[in-house]
């Protein structure tokens, strides 16, 4: 622990205390559980790193500390890139966390290069899933929810970045048009500032992210979570995108990330993914002031959160600043959800009622509209491999996912006998759907479920 390494982990650990997110018992407090393994640790230290810049407002204090470790994760995973011979989940998720650091300091264009160089190494034989189907199935679910929360939280982060230099061009501000990293890391500290609570909450999120780095204490896979506290956030995002769609103005691009909705979003999808890892089977839906529990809606962590990521990309158009979704990751992300919608294919005929029925198809026609999206984005599906991705790097062939998604919301659509887009819309919006018309036109929509159905 050289340097104030000593000093930067004793900060990050009280900030349990100071932020309420510590655990009751100590041993079980996700800082003590990555204490169990040098990679873990490492990472650590390297969100306490950002935790403090996030906090204080700089990291100047701990500038040879955070880059000592950053250099040192480097040279371990470049180590194990030449021997690719063991643990290769540790060091995928040792990249996740320099990608996230990045982002946090404003290097956007860098965390989309680590993003698409772990995807390279998913791509490559050696290291696919396939290869690492003798690993321990919850080292590799742990591996993809770390992969979904870090890609959504860069994806959001370069939107909100571009959202707010827009509402400061509005109100006469000048900014750098060289876009540094030292120039992003001032309008997040200006934005920090502006949302009610909004740092706190972002830093309490923060300070569990240990949770995603080391195995937790279990024996089986994770449970099921509640994906009401999920959806209600959810709900929240479309509101204000609803609104800026009445009223495209930069104040109101703007309010969609300083409502709340997304914040608090991160936050309950880092606190339900350590609530599936416990023994009870998850949290229940939280009732409002002077309202009735709600029974929880039950989801596996990574269906919920790779839908959220889509839902938010390709049907509110609201991350990656507009920009597609690189075409390996995108098949990583929907073949996770086709993962959960298989595994819960008895939610189709709403037997379960209509919000599971809800919740089922929102997952299904958000996978449809995605990847109609790199349809649309005249990107060929079933052509030259070297034209299915948008970087033109990948031989990922998403016309076999198109056409299965296609063949869900058609078994639905069967099943439910409904077929007018009224009606289909309708059923949506039981868990969250814009009201205002998307970005194309709301016959963007209809018209991409005509030819479903047709």
């Amino acid at each position: 622990m050289p340097f104030k390494s000593q000093e930067l982990y004793h900060y990050y650990y009280q900030s349990g205390a100071a932020f309420a997110v510590a655990s009751t018992d100590p041993k079980d407090d996700c800082i003590a559980l990555a204490n169990l393994d040098e990679y873990a640790l490492r990472s650590t230290v390297l969100i306490a790193g950002i935790h403090y810049c996030w906090n204080a407002g700089n990291l100047q204090a701990y500038d040879s500390t955070f880059l000592f470790h950053k250099i040192e994760s480097i040279r371990s995973i470049n180590t194990w890139l030449e021997a690719s011979n063991s643990q290769p989940f540790v060091y995928v998720r040792q990249i996740l966390t320099i990608c996230l650091a990045e982002a946090c300091f404003g290097n956007l264009r860098t965390a989309e290069t680590h993003l698409n160089g772990i995807m390279s190494i998913l791509d490559s034989r050696e290291h696919s899933l396939d290869a690492w189907g003798n690993l321990n199935d919850v080292e590799v679910e742990l591996t993809n929810r770390y992969l979904l929360l870090t890609s959504s939280f860069v994806f959001a982060l370069r939107s909100r970045l571009e959202g707010f230099i827009l509402l400061r061009a509005a109100q006469g501000i000048k900014y750098d048009n060289s876009r540094s990293s030292s120039e992003a890391l001032k309008l997040m500290k200006l934005w920090h500032g502006m949302e009610h609570r909004g740092l706190d909450t972002r830093l309490k999120a923060m300070r569990l992210f240990p949770h995603f780095f080391s195995i937790p204490r279990v024996i089986s896979l994770p449970n099921m979570i509640d994906a009401l506290p999920i959806i209600d956030s959810l709900k929240v995002i479309t509101e204000a995108v609803d609104q800026f769609r009445t009223n495209p103005t930069a104040e109101n691009l703007d309010r969609i990330w300083n409502n709340g909705g997304p914040t608090k979003l991160m936050l309950v999808l880092v606190t339900s993914h350590i609530s599936s890892f416990t023994k009870d089977k998850g949290t229940e839906g939280s009732p409002g002031k002077g309202q009735p529990s709600q029974p929880p809606l039950r989801s596996s962590w990574s269906g919920i959160a790779a839908t959220v990521q889509l839902y938010m990309h390709s049907v509110l158009n609201i991350t990656n600043g507009g920009e597609p979704i690189e075409c390996r990751l995108l098949s990583h992300i929907l073949s996770l959800m086709k993962q959960d919608i298989d595994q819960t294919n008895d939610h189709l005929s709403g037997d379960h009622g209509l919000l599971y029925q809800s919740l089922w198809f929102l997952k299904v026609f958000t996978g449809v509209l995605a990847l109609t999206g790199i349809q649309h984005n005249q990107i060929a599906i079933g052509t030259h491999p070297a034209r299915h991705c948008v970087t033109g790097s990948c031989t990922v062939d998403l016309k076999w996912l198109h056409e299965w998604f296609c063949n869900r919301a058609r078994a639905w659509s069967l099943v439910t006998k409904i077929t007018t887009w009224k009606n289909v819309k309708s059923v949506l919006a039981k868990t969250a759907w814009p009201a205002a018309s998307l970005q194309n036109g709301e016959e963007h929509a209809a018209n991409i479920w005509a030819e479903v159905i047709s």
